[in-house]
């Protein structure tokens, strides 16, 4: 339902992103695909990218339904509105590479939502330098590389704007034992008020979403009763939409926002209020 009435919200007007283009990373995870399906609805070109090219391809065929057809001829659509391109989010090689590509294929970058990352339960004194390596390069360096990848040429334009998905983890510690997780979406936070303030002179935007519990492929382990405990930590006593998420990252990207930035919004149903 929640998704449905979005979607009727952007179809109902001029769409909010008509003629901008948008690359978002981490996009065959539940909030990825959601942000996805938003940026479409929305008007944008999309350059969609996943560490694996198999959910970017299952992806692809959900977005044709949404009159967004790709062709096959090198993950580009045939009115080059979407892109697919499997990279490592986190090599700043590959995500400049990545980047030229969209600029030639789609036109300038003007958005970017960093939304790649891994969540994984450890109790800190099984953590070893392996796991953390691991956990701060799928959330931290992702948002680093590819904010070093599209800032340069923002600021040569004079204006972009770019949404860091964090969470409240990062904000508050993790409820459940992740402390490499809650200190990557810590320096998430702490990147993106920071290259706020860098890019403020030339009129480029840096903001962070930050979702509390939300109903994803996360949470597919989780038993019925621990659901319902994760949805009972919020005001409205449920669980997150993808989208809802999503429409955050959508106002945030949008000129509904012009005068918002290094600002952290948190999506969390009152979360922790």
């Amino acid at each position: 339902m929640i998704a449905e009435r979005l979607s009727d919200t952007l179809a109902g007007g001029m769409p909010l992103l008509e003629g901008r283009t948008v690359i978002l990373t981490g996009a065959g995870g539940g909030i990825g695909r959601a942000i996805a399906r938003v940026l479409v609805a929305a008007g944008a070109r999309v350059a969609l990218t996943d560490l694996h090219q198999e959910p970017l391809d299952t992806l692809s065929g959900e977005l044709s339904q949404a009159g967004v057809v790709p062709s096959h001829d090198a993950g580009l659509d045939t009115d080059s509105r979407l892109l697919t391109q499997a990279i490592d989010a986190a090599d700043p090689a590959a995500f400049a590479a990545l980047h030229a590509r969209v600029g030639a294929e789609l036109g300038p970058v003007d958005g970017l939502v960093n939304c790649a990352g891994l969540f994984e339960k450890r109790d800190y004194d099984t953590l070893d330098a392996a796991a953390w390596t691991r956990i701060l390069t799928a959330n931290l360096l992702t948002a680093a590389a590819g904010c070093q990848a599209v800032l340069p040429a923002m600021v040569a334009r004079g204006g972009g704007s770019i949404v860091n998905v964090a969470s409240t983890a990062g904000e508050y510690g993790s409820i459940s034992p992740a402390s490499h997780y809650a200190a990557a979406k810590g320096g998430v936070i702490a990147l993106t008020k920071s290259l706020a303030r860098e890019a403020a002179p030339a009129q480029v935007r840096v903001n962070a979403v930050s979702p509390g519990p939300v109903d994803t492929d996360g949470l597919l382990a989780a038993t019925p009763e621990q659901k319902a405990v994760a949805g009972s930590r919020t005001l409205f006593g449920r669980l997150g939409q993808p989208e809802e998420i999503a429409g955050a990252c959508i106002f945030l990207l949008s000129p509904l926002s012009t005068f918002v930035t290094g600002h952290v919004l948190r999506v969390n149903g009152g979360a922790l209020l």
